[in-house]
């Protein structure tokens, strides 16, 4: 019965069909769709920009050209309207801000993008029919010469009212770099606020190629981007509530983590934010309200890219260690706030912990202050080594502390602590500024300190057995103003051959008519400084007075 029905039905629409056919009588009036293929000209491109016809490669500021070709079978060029527009070649990333650069039959246009990998297409309209075609382009941005790898040298600027910076575009010396000033003003059309004393590089998850460079002068702070340096934010919108008094001490992150925790230091207290993938999708992102507590922080923090959210702090006022955890506001072990109490008692003897004939500490009392923290193994080191410095108030007293940072601590270390003599290393209880390599076998190493024009190197050994040798000697007169290990904030997988094996010093050599320097120095595989202030790995000359000094790494990688 089904059946009969279905072909019952299908006869009726067939001379429905039929009837309707007979019926017409031509007056319709036909119209032939246009064929159209595009491709690119590539006789009217720059070829060293375009890879394939396809793929486009330049660098951020530089001018784009994309001309045409069109394949049709009606009419001209001029029949369809064009719109030029960029995207995200990632989904999971977000759009630019400005995603149309041109709706013109020809692409004329600077592109002000951000380093990343975007995809061009351009869409033709026909104007009698409506009908859309495409063509896309993979385009990728990289940063300028100047705003990618190399040294951040903030200098106080001798004319005008302000400071400055210059990048060197060397990674560690071992090729020669091209310096370039006053990349700052160039592109603001201002200088740095006057005073301005730190620069600093905040790097974050590889994947996402997102990068920051901040600056703290006197009452405030600043954000640029790390591409080019143009002004970002200032420390007014970091927070949700502006700290009503503004002592910018330390920034920073562990670099490369997925979780993303940044932190800064203001007036001895730390707040925290988390930039990540998720994060940066719904901007503004805004430093939590300062971790207040019965502690005074000094400006340091011990942590790593493999838990970023565990924070390992120092209290300067009680002289003791605390374990704050970021991602839910808690101590670790999750103890009451209660001064020199914030870890277990310490689990090592009363000999352990004697000033002279022991190596031990205790967490909860560690009695000096502490003057200098930094790690001694790449960032990417889970756990890795930290070298801690601590000088007894009337200053004739200097320990090396160093231990592994963790995410929890048993409060047991009966072995660490290195009694550091002026005996046998001179100048050490006066030393102003230090550094640790990173590739040298731990517990133990090196570490290099600033005497006067001296920058000395100290071999450590078990407790007060240590002995240092002046490895560098400037001119009389020279004030070291920065010395640093070349550390280079990229992954694991990407870490350079010399990581934490060059020396980088920052001078004033102008009461010896040297003017102000930057050196590289290599070291050898214990630790040794290679070279003279006369024969260095490499020097850069004709900056003025150099404040700070900083290494910022390449995108993506």
């Amino acid at each position: 019965m089904k059946k009969t029905k279905i072909a019952l039905l299908g006869s009726i629409i067939a001379t429905v069909f039929f009837i309707g056919c007979a019926k017409d009588k031509g007056n319709y009036d036909y119209q032939e769709q246009n064929v159209v293929k595009i491709a690119t000209d590539l006789d009217k491109v720059d070829r060293n920009v375009f890879i394939t016809a396809d793929s486009i490669n330049l660098n951020q500021n530089d001018s784009l050209k994309v001309r045409l070709k069109l394949n049709q079978s009606i009419g001209t060029a001029n029949n369809f309207d064009y719109e030029w527009i960029i995207t995200q070649y990632v989904p999971s990333n977000a759009n630019p801000p400005k995603s149309i650069l041109g709706t013109g039959a020809q692409l004329d246009t600077k592109i002000i993008l951000p380093p990343n990998l975007y995809r061009l297409v351009v869409k033709l309209a026909d104007k009698n029919s409506g009908i859309a075609y495409y063509k896309s382009f993979a385009l990728n941005v990289s940063a300028a010469t100047w705003g990618n790898e190399g040294w951040l040298v903030l200098q106080d600027m001798s004319t005008g009212d302000g400071a400055d910076l210059s990048v060197i575009t060397t990674r560690d010396g071992s090729v020669k770099g091209k310096v370039y000033d006053n990349v700052y003003s160039i592109f603001n059309q201002h200088k740095l606020p006057k005073g301005t004393y730190k620069v600093n590089v905040l790097s974050y998850a590889t994947a996402m190629r997102l990068q920051r460079v901040s600056f703290f002068y006197p009452n405030g702070g600043l954000e640029v981007r790390g591409i080019d340096f143009a002004d970002s934010t200032r420390a007014d919108s970091w927070f949700v509530t502006t700290p009503s008094a503004i002592n910018f001490q330390l920034n920073g992150s562990a670099g490369s983590s997925s979780a993303g925790w940044e932190y800064i230091i203001n007036n001895n207290q730390i707040s925290y934010r988390q930039v990540n993938a998720l994060t940066v999708k719904a901007l503004p992102i805004y430093f939590n309200p300062p971790f207040i507590g019965s502690f005074n922080l000094s400006p340091f923090v011990i942590n790593s890219s493999n838990s970023d959210a565990y924070f390992t702090l120092f209290d300067k006022t009680n002289r003791c260690f605390l374990l704050l955890r970021a991602d839910n506001n808690t101590f670790v072990p999750a103890n009451p706030d209660l001064p020199n109490k914030h870890f277990v008692n310490y689990a090592g003897t009363t000999a352990d912990l004697h000033p002279t004939t022991g190596s031990g500490f205790d967490l909860n009392n560690m009695k000096h202050d502490l003057v200098h923290a930094e790690n001694a193994q790449p960032m990417t080191t889970g756990n890795g080594y930290w070298n801690c410095i601590f000088r007894n108030n009337t200053g004739d007293t200097t320990n090396l502390i160093q231990f592994q940072r963790a995410i929890a601590y048993k409060n047991d270390f009966r072995t660490g602590r290195y009694l550091l003599k002026p005996a046998n290393c001179p100048g050490i209880n006066s030393a102003t500024l230090f550094a640790s390599p990173t590739y040298l076998a731990l517990p133990g190493g090196s570490l290099y300190y600033v005497s006067g024009n001296i920058i000395y190197n100290c071999s450590i050994k078990t407790l007060g057995t240590s002995t240092a040798s002046a490895g560098l000697t400037f001119p009389t007169g020279t004030v070291i103003k920065v010395m640093k290990i070349f550390n280079s904030g990229y992954a694991a997988t990407n870490l350079p051959s010399t990581e934490g094996k060059v020396l980088v010093v920052a001078t004033d050599e102008t009461s010896s008519g040297g003017g102000h320097r930057v050196y590289f120095f290599n070291l050898n595989a214990t630790g040794g400084i290679i070279g003279t202030p006369s024969s260095p790995a490499d020097l850069y000359t004709g900056f003025e007075k150099i404040t700070d000094l900083v290494f910022k790494k390449a995108l993506g990688k």
